[in-house]
């Protein structure tokens, strides 16, 4: 199974479990999109391979899209590493009280969405892929981000 569906159905339990109540399809998405930027950042390597696309909305991974149903109804085990389950925690912590539309936003200030959006009028759905280098240079960004602001105890997992 690709590791993206497990980050997700971990990701939707969490929710559940934390929230009581399901998480939206948009937030899903933005949260395994900062879940990968951040996995880059500390560990210099991939939390999973597979890829987003820009849309309109940001970052959208289409085999998330395809199965959310069933990765909002499945009941079977993940197999998550600890680290990839530090890494996710972490974001969902920082993001799980912000609204779906403002992550949304957030995502849209990232380089690798930007870049996939390039020709492309506002609100078309869009089929570029963000680049995983272009991840990549969010995560450095972000990285940076955090040191000026003084908040290395995020850089460490």
């Amino acid at each position: 199974m690709e590791k993206i569906l497990d980050i997700a159905k971990y990701l939707t339990r969490k929710y559940i479990d934390e929230k009581k109540e399901e998480i939206d399809e948009l937030k899903l998405h933005k949260l395994l999109y900062f879940s990968q930027k951040e996995y880059i950042m500390l560990t210099n390597s991939f939390l999973f391979k597979e890829d987003f696309e820009g849309w309109y909305l940001g970052p959208i991974n289409k085999l998330v899209r395809k199965e959310f149903e069933f990765i909002k109804n499945g009941k079977e085990s993940i197999y998550l590493k600890e680290i990839e389950k530090k890494v996710v925690d972490r974001v969902f912590d920082r993001y799980k009280d912000v609204d779906s539309y403002k992550l949304s936003t957030l995502s849209h200030k990232e380089y690798s969405w930007i870049k996939s959006r390039i020709g492309l009028k506002r609100g078309e759905i869009g089929k570029q892929k963000l680049l995983k280098e272009d991840i990549k240079i969010d995560a450095e960004r972000y990285k940076k981000q955090l040191i000026a602001d003084k908040k290395e105890e995020l850089l460490e997992i």
